[in-house]
């Protein structure tokens, strides 16, 4: 799975499109090593139960990866730095 640009369809009513980048600021990393940390497009808004800020990444599936799923794989979600709370959904398309 990788980090997509987010189409306008799917913005959302609150939601503000940011472009994140890696630490130091270069927004031209590779996404190779930590040091060359791809910059990545969110969303941020409020969260609807909480009232917290709220990023939102959206993800696509590589070649191979929708069948490594239904193999028995798994997803894992690695944060670099403090562990902040997160979730994470799978969304049908224009969902």
């Amino acid at each position: 799975m990788r980090p997509t640009q987010i189409p306008d369809a799917e913005l959302w009513p609150g939601a503000v499109r940011v472009v994140l980048g890696a630490p130091g600021g270069d927004l031209t990393g590779d996404g190779s090593s930590v040091d060359q940390a791809s910059a990545v497009e969110i969303l941020v808004d409020r969260g609807q139960d909480t009232g917290a800020p709220r990023c939102c990444v959206r993800f696509e599936l590589e070649p191979g990866d929708l069948e490594k799923l239904t193999a028995g794989g798994n997803v894992w979600l690695s944060v670099y730095g403090p562990l902040p709370v997160f979730c994470m959904d799978v969304k049908a398309p224009g969902e």
